[in-house]
């Protein structure tokens, strides 16, 4: 075994998964479908994984050549890198916070625009994408999956 760790870690995302799938036992099949098609090729990649660092495999590598891996780009500047990863963090948290407060029906279209118009993006195009967004979301998540969305804090504080 190559890499004891990363064994390890595979190993222990296939057995969380396990865990996972067999919560799901004696559920309403509308209740189980949704994690049972993400855990199934979730553990199964992850058994593959493991088998696969277990025999010392490189996760691709060909004789003698390193396996290949993401080239980041060294040209940037290391405080607009530092910069650019917190921007998106503060994005993803308001994006959650958003979701709290207002609700995902309310929250997608209104991220949607508003980030679009931060990188100054027409408004025409931000209103377009925005609807699109909240048509897909809806048509998805509400009318071909009946996933019931609820409310965020704000909309049931205040009744709706």
């Amino acid at each position: 075994m190559r890499d004891r760790n990363a064994f390890l870690f595979s190993a222990g995302i296939a057995l969380v998964g396990l865990w996972a799938l067999w919560q799901t036992e004696g559920w309403a099949i509308k209740s189980w479908l949704y994690p049972r098609v993400i855990l199934l090729p979730l553990i199964a990649l992850a058994v593959a994984e493991a088998a696969l660092t277990f025999r010392g495999k490189d996760g691709g590598s060909r004789e003698g050549q390193p396996a290949a891996d993401i080239e980041l780009e060294s040209t940037v500047d290391p405080a607009l890198a530092v910069r650019r990863t917190w921007l998106a963090a503060v994005w993803i948290l308001g994006l959650f916070l958003a979701v709290i407060l207002i609700g995902f029906q309310a929250a997608v279209p209104l991220f949607v625009l508003a980030y679009l118009r931060a990188h100054r993006e027409g408004w025409l195009l931000g209103l377009a994408l925005a609807a699109f967004s909240a048509l897909a979301f809806h048509g998805l998540f509400v009318y071909l999956l009946h996933l019931p969305l609820p409310p965020g804090l704000l909309l049931r504080m205040i009744g709706r």
